[in-house]
């Protein structure tokens, strides 16, 4: 089963794959709300603490940092509440979600970073050193991040491998094995040597251990400037040094923010401006400035953080081992992952530099984007393209996506960037495709749900064959339920999977036990429930709608007056749905299994242990009004004790109706 991920297991990840803190040997109770809700949101604000702790940036990185984590927990939990992953695939979901959220998300906001303040001073320029990347343009295999710091500590070193290897052994601050209290330098070039191949992403401890603040390195490959030298004697030996480290305008102008056609200028000709030598010596030592081990130890964490991630993510999307290290997207397709997080960290770097105006900036990136990626702008980059209305075109069309996604079926390309002129055509075909399947199912149900009179959407029910359009009606809150209800079996006769009849089946219970208005449910509502629910059972696909189904038995299982049955079947569906999503129904579930717990008819009832329905019931929607300040459980309580006894308690006909207990309507 899978779910969108949630704000506390991205964090739980992140955390993880840093290293930044000791191993939660109850992390899954900790993605799962399963902790009191103060141990909850305090574990939170630890793990954000534990992750910028790790990553040392400094004050006002760390504000920022927060204010962007805030901004996409945000989109996230819009993504929680709207998708349904129904039958989804975890591979499915996680590709959906890396392609769509995460790489474009994480692109921008680390431009907006790299705008204010760069937070990579001294890299090589031009290229994402903490990427996987095609170094050289024949090159067959990605170099991985770890091995590209390794390159530029080497370039400061003007050093080989095994020079390094032998510096670190002379350094004797390195442990060996058994009784060697010094590492020799054999394992220590064996273990830089993987790290170097890519054949072993190095874990943090090690990098620690190779590299701790009393490392002594020198360094014969850096240019500092002399404040004792003038101007004109620093460019020269600027210009010396670029001449003895082999630099040539092309190498320049990948190296440093110098222009290439500026580089060739300032090595080959003898007529400079001050300005013009000012900035080629900036730059210069810039680049081929003296590291301290303190940066050399950060850039080597950060590198390993992000080639962890991407071996992962490719392990998670089914990309064999032999091809994991392949630049071609078409066989690696978390290549396309990385490119989709070029393509918005470039956009964005490209649209700070024409304006300092937030607004503008946020104008003129979208009309960037419809320019030069039309398709994308309207699918993969729709969360990043800051228009209202564009998440909820994102969770439409990722629920239309997961619905036909089967769980044998491959992921589907997104990317168009670097493949054969053939995926780039069926890629694009599919796109527009699918963009017109969208524009169909969204005409069909503006028809169906605009039509004048009852009458007249029964007629419209009867005509059309659309499914989603269908679905639309039959979920509505605006029209009346025995017209919906005509919705759903038109569904049901019109599935043509069995997990579309099985939704069918689940929007008529949905309507017989879901709906607040109880007016229309037919006097033979118990019987016509026992008959859908066997009908149901008779389908394979009604095992992935388990969660659905809970809820529903709960409710029936109330209708009944059974409290005790109905309040264990709730919880059986919110553990389920921490697993398994299906939009804000978590959150609905926790609010109707506190409402049973607390009724007062509850004999297990006991006010501490409500609080472990309360974030459930804040983070996914379970409250109507919106939510300004979390509520206490006492407030939540007596909030769901009233919405019980006022809509959620329906017995069926010929059940008798139980009375409160201590506890009067407020119109009573």
């Amino acid at each position: 089963m899978a779910n969108i991920p949630s704000k506390e297991s991205v964090l739980a990840f992140i955390r993880d794959i840093l290293q930044a803190g000791p191993a939660d040997k109850k992390r899954r109770e900790f993605e799962e709300l399963r902790r009191k809700s103060d141990s909850q949101l305090a574990t939170t604000e630890d793990y954000v603490d534990d992750i910028l702790s790790s990553l040392g940036v400094d004050e006002i990185a760390q504000l920022q940092a927060r204010h962007n984590f805030t901004v996409w927990s945000e989109v996230n939990n819009f993504l929680e509440r709207n998708i349904w992953v129904s039958h989804s695939d975890p591979k499915h979901v996680i590709w959906l979600m890396a392609t769509h959220v995460y790489a474009p998300g994480l692109g921008r906001h680390l431009a907006f970073w790299d705008t204010e303040q760069k937070t990579d001073p001294g890299m090589p320029g031009g290229r994402f050193w903490y990427l996987p990347a095609v170094m050289e343009e024949n090159d067959e295999v990605l170099t991985m991040p770890v091995t590209q710091v390794l390159d530029w500590l080497l370039d400061l070193l003007s050093g080989s491998i095994d020079e390094l290897a032998q510096a670190l052994t002379d350094s004797n601050l390195i442990g060996g094995r058994e009784k060697d209290t010094v590492a020799d330098a054999r394992s220590i070039r064996k273990t830089l040597g993987n790290w170097y191949t890519g054949a072993r992403t190095p874990g943090i401890n090690k990098i620690l251990e190779f590299f701790p603040n009393r490392l002594n390195l020198k360094f014969k490959g850096t240019f500092e400037l002399d404040e004792n030298n003038s101007l004109d004697e620093n460019f020269e030996r600027a210009r010396a040094f670029a001449t003895l480290k082999g630099l040539t305008s092309h190498a320049l102008g990948v190296e440093t923010p110098i222009p290439e056609e500026t580089a060739k200028n300032l090595l080959e000709n003898d007529q400079f401006s001050a300005e013009e030598k000012d900035y080629f010596c900036h730059h210069i030592s810039l680049r081929y400035h003296t590291p301290t081990i303190q940066t050399i130890r950060k850039r080597l964490l950060y590198a390993r953080a992000f080639q962890a991630t991407y071996f992962r993510l490719a392990e998670a999307i089914g990309v064999p081992d032999e091809a994991k290290r392949l630049p071609n997207p078409s066989i690696n397709q978390a290549v396309q992952v990385v490119s989709l997080f070029q393509v918005a960290y470039n956009t964005t770097i490209d649209t700070c530099k024409r304006t300092e105006d937030e607004t503008t900036e946020r104008q003129l990136f979208r009309e960037t984007l419809d320019e030069r990626y039309p398709l994308e702008a309207q699918t993969t980059l729709l969360s990043v393209t800051p228009l209202d209305g564009n998440l909820n075109f994102l969770s439409n069309q990722l629920n239309k996506r997961l619905m036909e996604l089967g769980n044998t079926d491959p992921i589907q390309d997104e990317s168009p960037f670097a493949c054969s002129k053939e995926h780039f055509v069926a890629l694009y075909k599919r796109k527009a495709e699918f963009l017109r399947a969208c524009q169909i199912e969204y005409e069909e149900s503006a028809w169906l749900n605009t039509a004048p009179t009852d009458s007249d959407l029964y007629r419209r029910i009867d005509d059309t064959h659309n499914w989603a359009a269908l679905n639309s009606v039959a979920c509505s809150d605006r029209i009346s339920l025995p017209v919906r209800r005509a919705a759903a079996w038109r569904m049901v006769d019109l599935a043509g999977t069995d997990l579309e009849q099985a939704y069918g089946l689940v929007s008529l219970l949905s309507q017989l036990l879901n709906d607040p208005d109880k007016r229309n449910r037919p006097a033979d509502a118990r019987d016509l429930t026992d008959t859908l629910f066997n009908r149901l059972k008779q389908l394979p696909s009604a095992d992935n709608l388990r969660p659905l189904i809970l809820q529903l038995e709960a409710k029936h299982e109330l209708a009944n007056n059974r409290l005790e049955a109905s309040k264990k079947k709730f919880d059986q569906a919110l553990k389920n749905l921490s697993r398994q999503g299906f939009g804000d129904i978590r959150g609905q579930v926790a609010r109707d299994a506190l409402a049973v717990f607390a009724c007062g008819h509850h004999p297990g009832f006991n006010q501490v242990a409500c609080d472990q329905y309360r974030l459930s019931i804040v983070y996914y929607g379970g409250l109507e009004e919106p939510v300004m300040y979390l509520p206490s459980t006492e407030e939540m309580v007596k909030k769901v004790r009233e919405y019980f006894w006022e809509n959620l308690y329906q017995p069926y006909e010929g059940v008798p109706r139980l009375q409160p207990i201590g506890w009067s309507p407020p119109d009573a």
